[in-house]
């Protein structure tokens, strides 16, 4: 009994250390598989990695083709177009200077009207003539006491109250002179001259505005406009309209430094009498000079004139004759405050 017992034991204690065997034996498999899993989890994440920089490296050679592609498509069409050029030079460069004349002019007045406001404005710069009728009721005559000073008077000609007006209302009247005069070609001719050899400036806000290409794109502009009103004086009006303000801001930015030009040529002669710096009032835009006078004074004498300037005030009409000779070509200038505006008269030839 006691052996049996005693074999049921040593069965029993092989039967634990069997189990006990195939525990541990599952513990080492189970490590083993799990070193395994985590060597082939490493392995699939350096697969990804490595097939990522391939994927990479595949677009970065795609776009590199594509680039390099464009790059010799452009240079294809540079060198094409360099074969055009040389076939047709002159008429290309003529093409591309127009282009540029049209865009730096453009710009500059438009910038120029927008920060001076002027865009808002819809009079045109001189408006056609209105009777004396009209003259009459645009500056109050009934109410006047005037006597016979405004006799020779038979209209007006409207003009736009910019800050520009004096010098709108005389060159308006001095061009006029320039296209309708029967020996026109010497004065023309200096005319032309200056507006060729000044140098060009303008302020707005106390800043100047005016660089070497658009002092050539102005002057080039304004020449062309002015051989065309030689052959078409009557359009000269038209030319003062508000559609046509590219010509007109040429034209009052060039006159201005015209007479900044004279101005300097009289300057001792002028400060004698005038103790002010008529160069700040001449150079900026949409500016009447206080001094206006002495301008005229010396407009009058440089380019032999007779000005008739009337100044209409509250009560009064005044009138002043400056450079006083019947065998002068004569401007008609209105004043009333600081505005300016062009009188009609009869009698008012343009024969010298």
């Amino acid at each position: 009994m006691l052996v049996m017992l005693i074999k049921k034991l040593e069965q029993i204690i092989e039967e634990v250390d069997n189990f006990y065997k195939s525990i541990v034996n599952s513990y080492f498999e189970e490590n083993q598989l799990r070193e395994e899993l985590e060597n082939e989890l490493q392995k699939i994440d350096l697969t990804y990695k490595f097939q990522k920089m391939i994927n990479d490296l595949k677009e970065w050679i795609k776009n590199g083709k594509e680039f390099t592609q464009n790059i010799h498509f452009k240079n294809h069409v540079h060198f094409e177009q360099q074969l055009l050029n040389k076939q047709s030079i002159n008429q290309q460069n003529n093409f591309n200077s127009k282009v540029i004349q049209q865009d730096v002019l453009d710009f500059f007045i438009n910038n120029l009207e927008f920060i001076s406001g002027a865009e808002q404005i819809e009079l045109n710069y001189v408006n056609y003539p209105e009777d004396i009728f009209a003259f009459q009721k645009e500056y109050g005559i009934q109410n006047l006491d005037c006597g016979n000073n405004l006799s020779r008077i038979k209209g007006y000609l409207r003009v736009r109250g910019d800050g520009n007006s004096f010098y709108t209302s005389f060159l308006f009247q001095y061009l006029k002179i320039l296209l309708e005069s029967q020996t026109k070609s010497q004065k023309m001719n200096d005319f032309i001259q200056m507006t060729k050899e000044i140098n060009l400036n303008l302020f707005v806000n106390g800043q100047s505005l005016i660089q070497t290409q658009q002092e050539i794109e102005i002057k080039c502009y304004f020449t062309k406009i002015f051989k065309e009103l030689l052959k078409n004086p009557e359009k000269l009006i038209w030319y003062f309209s508000k559609s046509n303000k590219k010509f007109y801001i040429c034209a009052i930015i060039i006159f201005r430094n015209y007479v900044n030009e004279i101005f300097q040529l009289k300057r001792l002669m002028i400060f004698n009498s005038v103790n002010t710096d008529l160069y700040e009032e001449i150079m900026t835009w949409q500016k009447e000079c206080n001094t206006n006078h002495d301008i005229i004074k010396i407009l009058c004498e440089a380019l032999d004139l007779q000005v008739n300037l009337y100044q209409f005030r509250k009560n009064s009409c005044d009138v002043q004759i400056i450079n006083q000779n019947k065998n002068l070509n004569q401007i008609s200038l209105l004043q009333q405050a600081k505005h300016y505006q062009i009188g009609i008269f009869y009698h008012q030839n343009y024969n010298h």
